[in-house]
């Protein structure tokens, strides 16, 4: 995420607005567009899936209707007491007279038939009844040629060794005879005048074609099935499917589940459909509706591709219009950037052009104020630097040859020699060694053992200067002596020491240094024996605005303020000097400075 801010903010001003733009409009235009679609594609699902609904609970009542009229039909013939008594008389002989008997039996049945139901007679329904003795009967063509082999099915078997006198829902079987095609059956038997006894067997099939026909009359782009609880087939539109499992090409365990409730599925062969289904409580069968989603979603795809061109049109507009907007934002700036880029090349007369009055106008008119300015400042600097060069070149003239100083001072030693002053002799030697100490020749650092030479001769010039005199101890390991330590950083100690320590003391002056290394600091240490700290502490010493400091009560600060800055500016602010009381009174003052091997 910082990544993708960091180049952001480094984009240009008009693509940083188009992309603002795209941000707080475009992309809510889009995010509105998917969940409209999503919402309207959800809302046409239930609308439509309440409609199939519909639709498959007209086709179950069509389908109860007729199953009711076979029950009714089956339940009236087996119930008949002249079907009784035909079935119970059923000694007809080859005779005359028996020929004479059998026209008569059949006669009364068609009397009998005529009660069925004209709805059921619209599927042409063929009803048989099998005698258990000689006599069968049919209202349909060559039904005595197959009534042997219907006694010979395993339904037939099922119900005779069967006391229940139930209605049996068969299922869909295979046409008998030369009809071909496939039929829905039912059967029931039809008991004696004895509760247990069976006379005979009443069985119904109507075309499994004019079944399908009345389920999907509703159901125009549905697929229909109608199922048993195992997921046989029954009846659908191809008849190829027909004593197949629906299993393989949906879960009718998920169907049984989700009985009166849609839902969305895949089949086998990966297409999404919905599903809708119902149970039909007689045969204990599933009456399954399927539609393609696709065909659902369809006209919802066109309603989604006229929205989508609608909003692009609109994107596009408010893109073009908010390049403009930008263009005319960033242009000013651009400008300014152009301008900004001759004047780092230093052409200071481009002024920019102010087109308004508004922050980007203002700051190009602050622009142009700012190189009237630095115009001005430069031809100042110039005038400036020609008195500079001036003066250098009088102070230049005016300077004394520092050769010249130093063999005149080499003059005056041999004088004193040649007159046996020995003291003087000494005294210029040493001012002669601290004056070429002090003029560095752009060197900034020297050997420690340099500044121990150096204190050495100053501390031998003040000895000589105030006819008294010092101890100066340097306790520091020949392997230090060559490390390089910034030019002139010992002798403003012990010169803050002799000038303030050593003030009023009774005893002899004893200025001591040493040097340690401790991991990767060099530690200097240089200790007296003087008038001590007095309750300063380094805060109070370093700060040049301490008033007691400023009037010179004690320790002279300015000349240890520069050490430590000086120390700070060359090493950084990890090293410094620290001051603390010493072991004996007097004072340590402690420089802390990086220590590098070799």
């Amino acid at each position: 995420m910082r990544k993708i801010v960091e180049k952001f903010r480094n984009l240009s001003i008009k693509r940083k607005l188009t992309i603002s733009y795209s941000v707080i409009v475009v992309f809510p235009l889009i995010i509105s567009l998917l969940l409209s679609n999503n919402v309207m594609t959800n809302f046409m699902l239930d609308k439509i899936a309440d409609l199939n609904e519909n639709s498959i609970n007209d086709s179950s009542k069509v389908l109860n209707r007729t199953l009711d009229d076979i029950a009714f039909t089956l339940l009236n013939i087996a119930n008949n007491s002249h079907v009784r008594e035909i079935l119970i008389d059923d000694n007809i002989s080859s005779t005359q007279s028996g020929k004479i008997q059998r026209y008569e039996k059949q006669k009364k049945f068609d009397d009998i038939f005529e009660s069925i139901p004209i709805s059921l007679m619209t599927y042409n329904a063929s009803i048989t009844i099998l005698g258990e003795k000689q006599f069968d009967y049919g209202n349909w063509e060559d039904y005595s040629s197959y009534t042997s082999s219907m006694k010979q099915s395993s339904w037939y078997k099922e119900m005779v060794r069967s006391r229940d006198m139930r209605i049996r829902w068969i299922g869909t079987r295979p046409g008998i005879g030369t009809s071909g095609g496939y039929f829905l059956e039912a059967a029931m038997p039809v008991k004696g005048n004895s509760s247990l006894a069976r006379v005979g067997v009443v069985h119904i099939q109507i075309n499994e074609k004019d079944v399908y026909k009345a389920l999907s009359s509703n159901n125009g782009t549905n697929e229909i099935y109608l199922i048993q609880k195992n997921g046989d087939i029954l009846s659908c539109k191809n008849k190829e499917e027909i004593s197949k499992n629906l299993n393989y090409r949906l879960e009718v365990p998920k169907i049984n589940e989700n009985i009166k409730n849609w839902y969305i599925d895949v089949d086998r062969n990966g297409e999404k459909l919905v599903v809708n289904s119902v149970h039909i409580e007689k045969g204990n069968w599933t009456l399954v509706s399927m539609i393609p989603y696709e065909k659902l979603v369809a006209p919802l795809n066109s309603i989604r591709n006229i929205l989508l061109f609608i909003n692009l049109i609109f994107m596009v507009a408010f893109l073009m219009v908010a390049l403009f907007i930008s263009n005319i934002i960033s242009k000013p700036i651009i400008k300014l950037g152009m301008s900004m880029k001759k004047v780092e090349k230093g052409n200071f007369s481009h002024k920019v052009e102010v087109v308004s009055e508004d922050e980007i106008g203002r700051l190009s008119r602050n622009f142009n104020n700012m190189l009237d300015k630095v115009s001005e400042l430069l031809i100042l600097t110039k005038e400036q630097e020609r008195l500079k060069r001036d003066a250098e070149f009088e102070a230049l003239q005016a300077q004394i040859n520092p050769h010249f100083l130093f063999n005149t001072l080499s003059s005056i030693r041999w004088a004193a020699a040649a007159n046996g002053d020995r003291k003087v002799e000494d005294m210029v030697h040493s001012l002669s060694v601290l004056l070429r100490a002090s003029i560095t020749n752009g060197q900034e650092m020297v050997a420690l053992e340099t500044e121990i030479g150096i204190l050495k001769n100053y501390l031998d010039l003040i000895c000589m200067k105030q006819g008294s005199s010092y101890i100066f101890e340097c306790n520091i390991d020949d392997s230090l002596m060559k490390y390089r330590i910034p030019h002139l950083l010992l002798q403003p100690i012990v010169e803050n020491s002799i000038l303030h320590g050593f003030e009023g003391l009774n005893e002899q002056g004893v200025i001591r240094i040493s040097a340690s290394v401790e991991e990767d600091s060099l530690m200097i240490e240089l200790t007296d024996n003087g008038r001590g700290l007095q309750g300063n502490t380094l805060e109070n010493i370093l700060n040049r605005e301490s008033s007691e400091l400023d009037n010179k009560r004690y320790y002279k600060s300015v000349g240890l303020k520069n050490i430590h800055d000086r120390i700070k500016l060359i090493y950084g602010q990890n090293y410094g000097i620290d001051i603390c009381e010493g072991e004996r009174n007097g004072t340590k003052v402690t420089l802390y400075l990086p220590f590098q091997k070799g």
